[in-house]
């Protein structure tokens, strides 16, 4: 009973076995390669766990630390190592990628054999180091964090809204509406939905008083450049007519609404203050419309015309506009 507790005890209290460190070493070809082989020789009595890395250096010593770096993560490695080949001489390289340091030591030009195990012993030295939990080299600063810029929507919404002011010659004054553009905006170019909505206007004439709106839809392309834009549109025109009075003898007929089409071009000029959402933007254009009602009445059956909604009706208009995010 007394000696399985002796054997029970020293088992408990044997030490535990330290795994062996693990160093990667970028393997050498040319004038490196001979440096490579007598390391092996060097660290033959040292407890280290060696893994070959293949593959060329990079042109840098940066590069070549960062590619360190990543072989360290990758092997879950302590230190790696490589040589670099200068002017029949050799630079050795340890690096820790964990605590952010580099060990270089120059080795001067002379025979090569001589050259090659005075680089082995060199790396041999930082590698003994570190395995003992020196530190070596200087300290490398990490780069600094990649900042992904955020991810942006290719072009912007922007909202206009004002009043435009139609010279077609229906309404006295004109035809006034309120008037809301949509357009989303791309380098250059913008599309979007232009509405107008007019409101009753008076129009007075010998034989009679009538209210005239002018509502419309358009789809709307513009080309830009600095603060002006030049563009066309294309939709439907809303005519609304409504007799308010007539002269004695006629009768007033019941409202009549009449759908046209139009389009043309327009210029625009917007001015925004920098860092601010909100600008102004004015502009012009010409409105070509198809079927444009007439205005006439009937008296003892001949028909008489009060003139001719225009075909040609150029406007011009004012508005506030907003770009959002």
């Amino acid at each position: 009973m007394s000696r399985a507790l002796t054997i029970a005890l020293v088992l408990v209290a044997a030490p535990a076995v330290a795994e062996p460190m693990a160093v990667v070493v970028r393997a050498g070809s040319g004038d490196t390669a001979l440096a490579v082989a007598r390391l092996r020789g060097q660290l033959a009595d040292l407890d280290l766990a060696i893994t070959d890395a293949p593959g060329r250096l990079e042109p840098s010593l940066d590069a070549q630390f960062a590619t360190a770096a990543r072989l360290a993560e990758k092997e879950q490695a302590r230190a790696v190592v490589w040589f670099i080949a200068r002017d029949g001489g050799i630079a050795v390289a340890v690096a820790t990628p964990a605590d952010h340091r580099l060990f270089v030591r120059v080795i001067p030009p002379a025979e090569p054999s001589t050259v090659a195990e005075a680089a082995a012993v060199a790396a041999r030295g930082a590698l003994r180091a570190i395995a003992l939990g020196g530190s070596i080299g200087v300290e490398v600063p990490p780069p600094p964090p990649v900042v992904v810029p955020a991810m942006r929507p290719q072009g912007s919404l922007e909202v206009a809204l004002g009043w435009q002011l139609a010279l077609d010659g229906g309404a006295d004054g004109g035809a006034h509406a309120l008037a809301e553009r949509t357009m989303w905006h791309r380098g250059a170019w913008a599309g979007g939905l232009a509405i107008a909505f007019g409101p009753p206007r008076p129009r007075h004439d010998v034989n009679a008083d009538l209210e005239l709106s002018r509502t419309g839809a358009a789809l709307v392309a513009e080309w830009r450049a600095g603060g002006f834009a030049i563009g066309l549109s294309a939709g439907a025109i809303l005519y609304r007519r409504t007799t308010i009075a007539t002269d004695t003898g006629l009768a007033a007929t019941p409202g009549a609404t009449t759908v046209a089409f139009g389009g043309g071009p327009a210029l625009r000029w917007h001015w925004r203050p920098r860092h601010l959402p909100l600008g102004i933007e004015a502009g012009a254009g010409l409105d070509v419309v198809l079927g444009a009602p007439t205005l006439a009445i009937s008296r003892a059956g001949t028909v008489q015309s009060l003139g001719a909604i225009r075909v040609a009706q150029p406007w011009f208009g004012l508005s506030v506009i907003a770009g959002l995010p």
